[in-house]
């Protein structure tokens, strides 16, 4: 069965560790039988609210194909590593979507500096 896992890391890692980190997963992965066919970063992202006094992680997207039976036993291996804040593991019946296609019609969303309409005279 082929698996996507959503990982979030802590805020407080710098970005070059987070290849790091990433790394340690896809080899807690691999040791539990699995293989991985496709790590998309999607970088630092605002929460829509704190949680546990943290206000954004680092996501990162990992596809996999492993036997449901040994999903149950990784899955809590991943509570175990200090720098991994949350974990979603999904099953994907059609197998790995294609990556997003970026939207020319407007500039990229800056999560550090977002204001609605509401907020357009508060400065």
């Amino acid at each position: 069965m082929t698996y996507e896992g959503l990982f979030i890391y802590h805020e407080r890692l710098p970005e070059d560790r987070v290849e790091g980190i990433t790394a340690q997963v896809r080899a807690e992965i691999e040791k539990h039988g699995g293989k991985v066919l496709e790590v998309r970063s999607m970088g630092r992202r605002a929460f829509a609210r704190p949680m546990q006094k943290c206000e954004a992680g680092w996501f990162v997207n990992v596809y996999f194909e492993m036997t449901p039976d040994k999903v149950v036993a990784l899955a809590p291996r991943f509570h175990l590593m200090e720098d991994v804040f949350r974990t979603q593991i999904s099953k994907l019946p059609k197998g790995i979507p294609p990556p997003p296609a970026p939207r020319e019609d407007r500039p990229p969303r800056d999560d550090h500096d977002y204001r609605g309409p509401h907020d357009r005279y508060s400065r």
